[in-house]
């Protein structure tokens, strides 16, 4: 469960002004992001690292700190390191527990913006857990490194039941089949737009769009449900569009700040980080054709949840999306908050 405290009525209905008129090719993405108090990529300094490359530092990242050795990364002087929201040294926390690698592994690469992203499964002291990674790359030289580690065994062995990535995730876009930076980068936000407006209907989703949170399929899965213990109602039986036009997600006042790390074009991914705060103050949803229903207790208290999340866009439309959910006091900062 995800959210986030309330923006004023105005400030809302700025951001849907101007997120409609981008959508239209009336305004750029950087000028909805400002708008909303988002980032974007910023293009890299000059540097000769490619996709292969960026790739490369992450396994590099991995050696290393299976190893327990920092020392073996390039970094730069001043490297930025951040677990959990939380900055500290690199070699601090995880760097001491980890114990190896699980199966699972998702790769995102920007050469344009000089970023890479890996999600992957590994142990913890013997423990599974997710680790997400971003590294900025600057010169051939580390100089952010800002990572999630989702500790508790279910989440992890829940991934890695899938036994692969999805395909969606390993397979380069053909050229016919690619958006523009910029258009990704807008359909992406329309996402997070369609939480918040409580409109799965203004999202361009594929009609085989599936969302993975903790390693749990939470679309399209009758299998699951939430918590919701309401009759036979369950969203997590339904597509990307009709779970969001539930509104369910009521509680979610704004998703802020939106920062989007990486435009993978190859692979046709976007990948960020994106903070839901919510007061706790919103009890129930008014389910169209069910009515009102309580939230889950999970909803009835404050508390953040930054979700570091990809998003697949193929075709103007998004394919699959999955991410790593991260519960944190109530208007805990990220970590990289300027």
């Amino acid at each position: 469960m995800r959210g986030h405290m309330l923006r004023s009525a105005a400030a809302g209905m700025l951001v849907f002004v101007m997120l409609s008129a981008a959508l239209s090719g009336k305004l750029s993405a950087r000028t909805v992001g400002a708008a909303a108090g988002n980032n974007e990529p910023q293009a890299a300094p000059s540097t000769a690292c490619d996709y292969a490359c960026l790739t490369g530092f992450i396994d590099q990242y991995l050696a290393a700190l299976v190893a327990h050795d920092p020392s073996r990364l390039p970094v730069a002087n001043g490297v930025k390191f951040t677990e959990n929201t939380m900055q500290m040294k690199l070699g601090d926390a995880l760097w001491g527990t980890i114990s190896g690698m699980g199966t699972y592994k998702v790769y995102f690469a920007d050469p344009q913006a000089g970023q890479v992203g890996f999600e992957g499964t590994i142990r913890e002291n013997g423990t599974p857990a997710i680790l997400v990674i971003r590294l900025k790359i600057e010169n051939r030289k580390i100089t952010e490194v800002e990572t999630i580690v989702r500790r508790g065994a279910d989440p992890a062995e829940a991934l890695e039941k899938f036994g692969q990535p999805n395909p969606a995730w390993l397979q380069p876009l053909a050229a016919s089949d690619r958006s523009s930076r910029q258009d990704m980068l807008k359909i992406t936000n329309t996402y997070f737009e369609g939480i918040v407006h409580l409109s799965g209907d203004m999202v361009p989703f594929d009609d085989k769009c599936n969302r993975i949170l903790d390693g749990i399929q939470d679309t399209n899965n009758p299998a699951y449900n939430e918590g919701w213990g309401h009759g036979s109602f369950n969203p997590a039986a339904m597509g990307c569009r009709e779970n969001m036009n539930t509104k369910i997600w009521a509680y979610i006042k704004a998703v802020d700040p939106r920062r989007f790390m990486i435009v993978d074009e190859k692979m046709g991914i976007v990948f960020g980080f994106f903070m839901f705060n919510h007061p706790g103050t919103v009890l129930e949803a008014d389910v169209p054709g069910v009515g009102k229903i309580p939230m889950p207790a999970s909803a009835k208290r404050p508390f953040n949840v930054e979700v570091a999340e990809f998003f697949k866009i193929q075709n103007g439309k998004i394919r699959q999306v999955e991410g790593v959910q991260l519960a944190l006091p109530y208007k805990t900062p990220t970590g990289w908050d300027k």
